[in-house]
């Protein structure tokens, strides 16, 4: 499905999403890519993660913020998915290398016990996709998946600087306060 489904947004980088195609079939690229999709440090968690700080937080620009962050985390776990099923996977809710082939689990989540907790984790599974991305790239000698992936990187970089300006405005007195 075109991005142009989902209404473009300030949380998504500038630029379009490149096609999702693949060189080959690849189960092994399939597999590689079910950790960003639904392990342990993924897409799924990072949605999960971040709509459970959005149903809590009381201060409504941040909730705005997880909530424009978790959909477009949602926009690229379906190009992961679409990738997924060209290598010749199943995009189930399951992780790989991560999990041991294990289906997802809600302890993947870092509930947190005070806005600044849960920030500071959502900046840290910004830092941990990017990082896995950068990685993946280098495993994945298909140009077209690194494609995607560079670009999922530049959103989810763009993430990282709105959750640490976020985590910047948070007055003092609320860093230490529990949620609802």
């Amino acid at each position: 499905m075109p991005f142009l489904a989902h209404a473009p947004n300030k949380y998504a980088a500038a630029g379009p999403y490149p096609e999702i195609k693949v060189v080959s079939s690849n189960p092994y690229y399939a597999e590689l890519l079910m950790d960003d999709y639904a392990g342990f440090a993924s897409e799924f968690t990072a949605i999960t993660q971040y709509l459970y700080h959005h149903y809590i937080i009381k201060n409504k620009k941040i909730a705005e913020l997880l909530e424009g962050i978790a959909i477009t985390e949602m926009h690229h776990m379906e190009l992961l998915a679409e990738t997924i099923v060209l290598l010749g996977g199943e995009p189930r809710i399951r992780g790989a290398f991560s999990t041991w082939g294990h289906y997802w689990n809600g302890c993947y989540i870092k509930y947190g016990t005070s806005v600044y907790d849960q920030l500071q984790a959502d900046i840290e599974a910004e830092k941990q996709a990017i990082a896995n991305y950068r990685y993946r790239i280098m495993q994945i000698d298909d140009p077209y998946i690194q494609k995607l992936l560079e670009r999922i990187i530049q959103d989810e970089e763009l993430h990282l600087v709105l959750f640490q300006e976020a985590l910047r405005e948070l007055p003092c007195l609320n860093r230490q306060s529990i949620v609802r």
